[in-house]
């Protein structure tokens, strides 16, 4: 049979249940607006019940806090994590090609058109005055403003590519540490509950890292409970363990030897999840093959493009150009532009009078030029004007034939001037290829802004999802703390009674 003062235990536990309540409750409040932080509830169920060995059977011994719980439902932190990797592939994305666009808006404004434009009325004004000197020395310092032009872009695009690159490093250095601070969290976590008692705040802190980590590379997540209590806790990228219970695994970036592309900056990181040094090879962390999305393969995307492929086929469908595909296209045009000039410079010919091919390009020296080129191409791709001819502008040739009793020609002329509505770059004009370059880096850009706003409104209505299970709602835990407060003052105004009843029972009652 329950002891005389039993009501006091009943009452007692109400007691320390309702304070139980109120602590959680300011938890709560505090951290209403502690990013990453769960909301808490202190789950309570009625004390086991003693035995009264009467007719009315067991009499109920008052409640017990079983658990303070997280109210955190993972389906949505899946839901949430998956957008957030496609988030930040096209947050990436748009900001890079946004930079791109930068460098070929002059293009439409003071920077190409108009120097490619004074390069041919130099022309027309030398058509007039073929001995001039001075007109000579205009028309290759517009060349040269033209060739420095389409040089810069490709220096910015080069500097790009070096930050892309060093962005891969820092993106790989990240995921190490987010990955080292999951596995030390997951032991701490392992160690508080071993007892018994709930890590909460622990786990929202691995959360959060792995909120983060979910927008570099896409995550799995598995935690299975051992024999022990413990938890066996795993975090995977498409197979690949980063995380395993207390260990991390760490990924390394390695140099690249051959570079995929003609005019890549040398030393492109590869990424690695497994390097034998002494070997040169090991098992590739390769999130493009992977089919990924996330951060890192947005910033490598853009690096590389072209697929991510080394020496990709020709007529393979291109998923993603990058800063790769719009150096390829200034080159090109580059190329092109030198060749027709140069081809008219150094390979213009005429039929003599006996049927004869002879040079048909002669400078004020009344030499033919088939050794001097106007444009030089170096190794690497950069554009510039013959130096021959801008220390000595006479050596330019406009002449079809020698020149005779002083007088020079401006044969040749006509043939360069053809060269500005030639549709010699990919059957269009010169203009018209480059604005084509402009509209397909703004296609880039738009379509990058469209999924990026897409995913956002995806991710905002998810996190609405989340925070509305999950999330501290103020009005919510003002009810909770009234709710506790009287629960707390009903039990010790029940405690007071009993009180009064003892004290009449055991000095008022005599024998």
């Amino acid at each position: 049979m329950p002891s005389t003062f039993f009501g006091l235990y009943i009452s007692t536990s109400g007691i320390l249940a309702a304070q139980a309540g109120l602590q959680t409750t300011a938890h709560n409040t505090a951290n209403e607006n502690t990013k990453g932080y769960t909301r808490q509830v202190a789950t309570m169920q009625a004390s086991s019940p003693a035995r009264a060995y009467a007719r009315y059977g067991m009499i109920g011994s008052g409640v017990d806090v079983i658990s303070i719980d997280q109210m955190r439902d993972s389906y949505y932190d899946v839901k949430y994590r998956s957008n957030e990797a496609k988030l930040h592939e096209f947050t990436t994305k748009r900001n890079y090609t946004l930079q791109i666009e930068d460098y070929f808006n002059e293009i439409e404004t003071d920077g190409f058109t108009t120097e490619y434009k004074n390069m041919f009325t130099t022309l027309k004004s030398l058509q007039g005055n073929p001995s001039s000197l001075n007109y000579r020395t205009e028309f290759l310092h517009y060349c040269n403003s033209v060739a420095d032009y389409f040089n810069e872009i490709q220096t910015n695009l080069e500097g790009l590519q070096r930050e892309c690159n060093t962005e891969v490093s820092n993106l790989t250095g990240r995921i190490n540490n987010l990955s080292s601070q999951i596995a030390s969290l997951t032991k701490q976590i392992n160690t508080v509950e071993q007892t018994g008692a709930a890590a909460n705040d622990l786990r929202d802190k691995r959360e959060l890292l792995l909120d983060e980590l979910s927008a570099i590379v896409p995550i799995d997540i598995s935690e299975n409970t051992t024999v022990n209590g413990t938890t066996h806790y795993q975090v995977k990228v498409n197979g690949f363990i980063l995380v395993n219970d207390y260990d991390a695994h760490e990924l390394v970036v390695v140099a690249r030897e051959n570079p995929n592309n003609k005019f890549d900056s040398p030393n492109l990181y590869d990424v690695y999840y497994y390097y034998n040094e002494e070997l040169g090879s090991g098992t590739e962390f390769n999130v493009q093959s992977m089919g990924l999305s996330g951060e890192l393969r947005s910033t490598l995307d853009m690096r590389d493009g072209n697929n991510g492929a080394a020496n990709p086929n020709p007529n393979a469908e291109i998923k993603y150009k990058g800063i790769p595909f719009y150096y390829e296209k200034v080159q090109e045009f580059k190329e092109t532009m030198a060749k027709a000039f140069n081809d008219i410079h150094q390979k213009a010919t005429i039929i003599d009078e006996n049927g004869n091919e002879v040079p048909a390009n002669y400078n004020l020296e009344n030499k033919t030029t088939e050794d001097i080129p106007i444009f030089v191409l170096s190794p690497n791709g950069e554009l510039s004007v013959n130096q021959d001819l801008l220390d000595h502008p006479e050596w330019m040739a406009v002449s079809t034939h020698p020149i005779q009793d002083g007088v020079d020609n401006a044969g040749l002329l006509d043939r360069f001037l053809k060269l500005q509505d030639a549709p010699i770059y990919r059957n269009g004009k010169a203009t018209e290829y480059l604005e084509s370059i402009t509209t397909e880096i703004s296609i880039d850009t738009n379509k990058a802004k469209t999924f990026e706003k897409n995913y956002e409104n995806i991710q905002t209505s998810i996190e609405n999802q989340r925070m509305a299970y999950s999330g501290v709602d103020g009005d919510e835990e003002g009810m909770n703390m009234v709710k506790y407060q009287e629960a707390f003052d009903l039990s010790s105004k029940m405690i007071s009674v009993m009180a009064r009843i003892y004290d009449k029972l055991i000095n008022e009652t005599g024998v």
